[in-house]
């Protein structure tokens, strides 16, 4: 045999013991950067995926959650304060802000129709409704108050309905009626905390928003 021959005989059985020769060093480079790249996107397209999947749960989600963690406050027909320590165990509202006092209150409306009444202070009071399953459904500051109260009902589109057909002529024009689209939702006081020393007050504020079903 020839050495030519011997030669490549010798590289062949090489080959088969010691698998394919190695590729240049370039193209190994360029294979594991591309690797790289490919579990790069990959990564960033399932966190892209989780994130929106996140962000349209979180009204669904956090609303439901609230409505369960604070079904049991305001029964005894006043808001109740949520401590920013947590001290309750209970979650702070989404949009809480640490230079406000929060209290809330639930409300039932199969029991029937809810009156909350609001006395203006010192400190800027905002009352919110939110239904079920997320949204404000109305807002309402204490610029609105008369003679230094706010007061509203709370009710279903049918008690709304029922109690237009009970009423005698100029009763409505007295009372400001917000329709709920849930039965269950939450009432959300809060007073703005100018100084630390207007805390006191604020609490007393926000706890004092009254909230019981109407006559």
């Amino acid at each position: 045999m020839s050495t030519a021959g011997h030669d490549a005989s010798r590289d062949a059985s090489a080959a088969a013991r010691y698998g394919s020769p190695r590729l240049p060093r370039g193209a190994r480079l360029t294979a594991a950067v591309r690797r790289l790249l490919l579990a790069t996107v990959a990564g960033l397209v399932l966190a892209a995926i989780v994130h929106i999947v996140t962000i349209l749960l979180i009204p669904v989600l956090s609303a439901s959650d609230a409505i369960t963690a604070y079904r049991a406050l305001g029964t005894g027909g006043r808001a109740e304060l949520i401590s920013a320590s947590g001290d309750r165990g209970l979650p702070l509202p989404r949009e809480a802000d640490p230079a406000t006092v929060t209290a809330v209150c639930s409300y039932d409306l199969a029991a029937g129709p809810m009156r909350v009444v609001a006395r203006a202070g010192t400190l800027p009071l905002g009352l919110t409704l939110h239904r079920r399953g997320g949204g404000v459904i109305y807002a309402i500051t204490d610029r609105a108050a008369i003679r230094g109260v706010v007061e509203f009902l709370v009710m279903t589109e049918e008690q709304r309905d029922e109690r237009i057909a009970r009423d005698e002529e100029g009763e409505a024009a007295r009372e400001l009626r917000v329709v709920s689209e849930t039965d269950q939702g939450l009432i959300v006081a809060r007073v703005l905390v100018r100084q630390p020393s207007d805390r006191a007050d604020a609490e007393a504020l926000a706890s004092g928003v009254a909230c019981g079903l109407a006559d």
